[in-house]
Order: C-alpha cells, then structure tokens, then sequence
C-alpha cells in the first residue's frame, strides 16, 4: 500500500482507538463550544501515525546504498516484520519520549506509547500484506513473501473511506466555522475525486467521468447530512473514526471475499483449458474490487487473462511463451542480481532478441504487466495464445546485454525508450 494511504489509516486508528476523554463540540441555542480532547491524544495520534509509516523507511536503503535492486530485495524486510515489530515499538516510544519533553506534549505512559506505536506498525503490515507486491513479515527469521492479493497496491477506495470520516469529524469540532470547513473539504474532495480519475486514465485504468459527480454527491451527504438537527456536533471525534474504521474492516472482508470468488473463477479457466498449472494467482485491478487478473504459470508459459465480478466475464487472454531454452538465459541465470530478481518474480517470463551484434535478454514479471500494452493483442470472450509478446516495459523489466563473443556488458533495470 502507499505510504499516504498507511499514514491516513494509522491517523484514524489513533483517533478511533486511542482518544482519551474526547468530549463534543456543543451547537445548542446560543451556546457553542468547540469540541475537546484530552491532554494526551495529540501524542497518541501522532505515535500512531508515525508507527503507521515508519516501515516505509526501508524506501532509501537502496538509494544509500546505490542497490537498484533494493526495491525487491529490501523493501517490505526487516522493517515490515512481525518479528520485529515489538523491538521497533519499543524503540520509537524511547526515541519520543525527550521529543514529547521538548514540544511539552502530555503523553500516556512509556507501555501505553509503546502499543499505540504498535497499533501503527501493525495496520502497515497487513495492509501491505493483503496487496499483491509481497511482505517479508517473519525476516529475519525467514525471508519469504506472503502476499494475500486482495487490494492493488494504490487503492483510492480504501483512501477514501479512511480520510473522509475525519475530515467530517474535524468540520463538526467547532459550530462557528462548519460552514467554512465542510465547504472547503468538499470542494477539495471533489477536486481530488477528479485527480484520480486523471491519475487512473493515466495509469491505463480509466473509469467513467460520472463517477467522480456520484462521489462528489456522497462525499457532500456524509458532510451535510448529520448537520440536521445538529446530530454531528454531538458525535465524538472517536465516533467518527471508529465508524470510519469499521468501515475500512468491511471494505478489507468485502475485498478478501472478491479475492475468493476471483480464484475460483482463475482455477475454472483453467480446467475448461485443460492447463497444466504449476502456479496461478488472482490479482485485483483498479479501479474497483470488481476488476481481477488471473495469472496462470504452466509449461509452455505463463497464461494472464483479465475478468469482471461478478459472473467471470472475460476481457482479454494472453499467453506469455517460454523462451528458457536459449543459453544467454542459461548464462543470464547465474548473475546475483538475477539470481535476486528471480527469488521476487512470481510469474517470470524470457525474451531473447538479437540487435546490432548484440543479445539482450529481458525478464519480468507478469505479476505487474497492464493491460494498455500496444504489443498485446487481446482476445474477448475466449482463451487464445500469442507467442512472443512483448512484455510490458513498465513491468519490473530487468536487462541483460551480451556482446558478439558472449560477454555481459549490461545489467540493470531497463530503460525507457
């Protein structure tokens, strides 16, 4: 998950369970009074944010130190491990504490920080746990990656669910300015509901222009509607967020069920194909739940095919064929940095082609492939192989450059073009 998406969750989760005596903003007659929270929940809000993107901060190890493959063999490690969790709780409260003295934050005990610290860690591991991209969550005891594929790596849905409730709650603490408030964060919703729509279209996962207006209407019935009769005043700000959270926890279940349905649709393609797997995997798509990829490894290659929920309608069928036999691949297989490449890749597939004197090799991985690849030609309604597409470069595409005589001369990521 994105580390703004882990920082909104962890934000609401400090507010929803760790708020102190939170009392009510009161809107009643003449008598107005903004809302108030106790001495201490300022610390915990911020403990808990910060635990919830403090992991992330593997993200410039492999610029330190100038690993290109840091991204695989680092990110998501010791820092995302469950293992570790409690010794980096542990540690962040310790390091707080004379930043708590300095700024004159009241804070709960050194225990009590300690866990809300671990409440932070603990949404950032599973949320990253239940993508698609793979979490080292028992290093450095084990270095495998469990990734349960239920959410893409961006989900603005799950984003949105978790930041509006406090943007709401935030509106509601003071009667005098909820006009001004409730309309600048649903002119600023909006506008951010049509940067994600650009962002996806963008991105090769477009949706209608109309849902942004239908988002935009709900995101002003939840901001205006507890203003009737004052009923949003009364709420606290934990009320808010534990709302918000629980709807978050219905939005993961929604999507681990979705994720279920999507694998069983992934193994029927399968069996009317009569594909021999040796692997296979559904992976959801932007932008809804609705949107999965199926990715099937099977002898003469790796099988993706793209589907809608409910009813597994298909939308396009590639086959990615095998090209392994060839002996640069051979030769390609005993660099380190592949040797890496291969321990991440789930679904890795070869392409050898010749050019100017030279053999590159390209491996990648079709776990990240897209859809809009102008080189794939998409089948509708039924399976059909095409042999030797072009993988999409965008896709994690590592190179390796041969020269006449056999010799690497390049290895690396590969570069736009």
């Amino acid at each position: 998950m994105d580390t703004i998406t882990h920082g909104i969750v962890g934000a609401l989760t400090g507010k929803a369970l760790f708020p102190g005596r939170d009392m009510p903003a009161e809107a009643s007659g003449d008598s107005q009074s903004p809302a108030r929270s106790s001495p201490t929940a300022k610390t915990a809000i911020v403990a808990c944010t910060l635990g919830s993107i403090f992991p992330d901060i593997d993200i410039f190890a492999g610029t330190l130190a100038h690993n290109p493959l840091a991204i695989m063999e680092w990110h998501r490690n010791i820092t995302h491990s469950l293992l570790m969790l409690p010794v980096w709780a542990l540690l962040l409260a310790a390091a707080s504490l004379p930043l708590a003295r300095w700024l004159r934050w009241q804070r709960p005990s050194f225990l009590a920080l300690a866990g809300i610290y671990a409440a932070g860690l603990a949404t950032h591991v599973f949320l990253d746990v239940v993508t698609s991209f793979g979490t080292m969550v028992w290093s450095p005891l084990q270095y495998s990656r469990p990734a349960w594929d239920w959410l893409f790596i961006v989900d603005l849905t799950l984003t949105s669910i978790a930041l509006v409730p406090q943007l709401a709650a935030w509106c509601y603490r003071a009667p005098d300015k909820f006009a001004l408030r409730a309309g600048c964060t649903w002119a600023a919703l909006t506008v951010a509901a049509l940067g994600g729509h650009t962002l996806a279209s963008s991105a090769g996962y477009p949706f209608p222009i109309w849902v942004v207006g239908i988002l935009s209407a709900v995101f002003g019935v939840v901001l205006l509607a507890p203003r009737i009769g004052d009923a949003g005043f009364q709420w606290r700000r934990a009320s808010w967020c534990r709302a918000g959270l629980a709807l978050v926890c219905i939005y993961l279940a929604s999507a681990a069920v979705m994720h279920g349905r999507a694998l069983a649709d992934v193994d029927r393609f399968a069996a009317q194909n009569h594909l021999h797997v040796e692997r296979s995997a559904a992976l959801p798509l932007p932008p809804a739940l609705t949107h999965w990829a199926g990715v099937i490894s099977t002898p003469e290659g790796v099988w993706r095919t793209t589907f809608h929920l409910p009813g597994g309608a298909i939308e396009r069928t590639q086959l990615y064929a095998r090209s392994e036999s060839d002996p640069h691949v051979n030769e390609s297989r005993k660099l380190r940095d592949v040797q890496v490449y291969l321990w991440f890749a789930r679904f890795p597939i070869w392409r050898v082609l010749r050019r100017d004197g030279q053999t590159v090799v390209e491996i990648s991985d079709v776990r990240f492939f897209r859809d809009d690849n102008p080189d794939t030609t998409a089948s509708r309604g039924q399976a059909k192989s095409f042999v030797g597409i072009r993988p999409n470069p965008a896709g994690f595409t590592f190179q390796i450059v041969f020269d006449a005589a056999g010799n690497v001369i390049y290895h690396g990521f590969k570069k736009a073009e």
